[in-house]
């Protein structure tokens, strides 16, 4: 029976089972928690929502190709290519979960160069100023995405947590290269900052979070902030932070063994290859998006991890981009930066904006607001 869009999919006995699965493993001297979907056919088991969704279908076809031709798929950035690419990342994959008492407000910041970056608050007459503001950046891989996928999330965590949040529409590459976006997101930083009183939010509570590529954007803005005290927290889901795959002792995706269910292996590995297809892509187009070269705020990774604020990190373990996230983790922990991992076995990317489809991403949003009542 088709699932029903206008309430959620699993019931909150589900989600506490969910929960419940939590386990501390050691990655060397990195704790990493795992979760799993209770009703996965094991521990590592795709979980059965992702099947039927977009990942799910696609890792469905690529098991029928041979393993040379996935090896060398990549997407067509023709113009074509790219408007399909934006109109998937524009639709909304939530369920309604709050139908009321959040106001949601649209408006402007202006960039540097006189842009109107559009923003979307979200708040509730609940809202307390001693929370201070979680600020978000949205995925799409630099070249996709839009704040309204995101809507039902941040209504949820505004409903749970009392905590105003903004969303930033950031320019999109290949039209405006880097640091265009980055810019964008930075001055939406700022004018937080200044607006604070307007915004009824403590200027000195401010957490910064993104989903894949906005994880990178958040990234930045935590960098460039660095020593200024704007940035009290920041969250990376399931980020791009090593665009230019550069290899050390913890980075290193060849030799990485994802973990697969042996009855599901096939599928498994090729939800992996989705996002690793992406990654390879973008690899091949770096000087096209306006990447020249690694620098400290498009690739993070191979820089300098001191300095940052706490760092709650989460991803699927089935996410090419686990890689850039567990290492990103160590290198924050030898850096002496408090972080929190923070992993979904059986689940691939992009969960975030699945808000009362996948139970994760609910757990991820509880996962959050703790991570913020603990350092704010």
């Amino acid at each position: 029976m088709k699932k029903s869009w206008d309430k959620k999919w699993y019931t909150e006995e589900f989600l506490r089972q969910l929960k419940a699965t939590a386990e501390v493993r050691m990655d060397g001297k990195l704790p990493i928690t795992e979760k799993y979907a209770p009703d996965a056919v094991s521990p590592l088991g795709i979980d059965p929502r992702l099947l039927g969704g977009p990942l799910g279908r696609n890792a469905k076809k690529m098991a029928l190709l041979p393993d040379f031709l996935l090896d060398k798929l990549r997407i067509p950035l023709t113009e074509k290519g790219l408007t399909s690419f934006r109109r998937n990342c524009e639709k909304s994959a939530s369920a309604v979960c709050v139908r009321d008492g959040i106001n949601i407000t649209d408006s402007c910041v202006t960039a540097q160069d006189g842009y109107a970056i559009p923003i979307r608050i979200y708040k509730s007459e609940r809202c307390k100023k001693e929370n201070g503001c979680l600020y978000f950046m949205h995925g799409g891989g630099f070249i996709g995405g839009a704040i309204e996928p995101y809507d039902e999330i941040w209504k949820v965590f505004v409903e749970k947590f009392n905590m105003t949040v903004v969303s930033a529409g950031y320019r999109l590459m290949p039209e405006n290269p880097y640091p265009t976006p980055h810019e964008d997101c930075y001055s939406v930083l700022e004018w937080i900052v200044q607006n604070a009183a307007e915004l009824s939010i403590n200027r000195t509570k401010i957490f910064v979070i993104g989903d894949s590529a906005g994880g990178n954007l958040a990234q930045y803005c935590s960098t460039r902030a660095k020593g200024t005290g704007m940035v009290r927290g920041q969250i990376l889901l399931y980020a791009t932070l090593n665009p230019f795959q550069i290899e050390d002792k913890y980075y290193q995706p060849k030799k990485n063994a994802f973990p697969y269910e042996p009855t599901q292996k096939r599928l498994s590995r090729c939800v992996v290859a989705q996002i690793k297809i992406m990654t390879d892509t973008f690899s091949d187009i770096h000087d096209k998006l306006g990447m020249k070269e690694p620098d400290p705020y498009c690739n993070p990774y191979s820089f300098d991890a001191s300095g940052n604020p706490p760092t709650f990190i989460s991803v699927g373990a089935l996410d090419f981009l686990s890689n850039d996230c567990i290492a990103w983790a160590h290198k924050l922990q030898d850096a002496g930066v408090p972080v929190r991992v923070v992993v979904y076995n059986g689940m691939g990317h992009g969960y975030l904006s699945a808000m009362g489809v996948f139970p994760q991403a609910e757990d991820v949003i509880d996962e959050i607001g703790t991570f913020i009542a603990e350092y704010r």
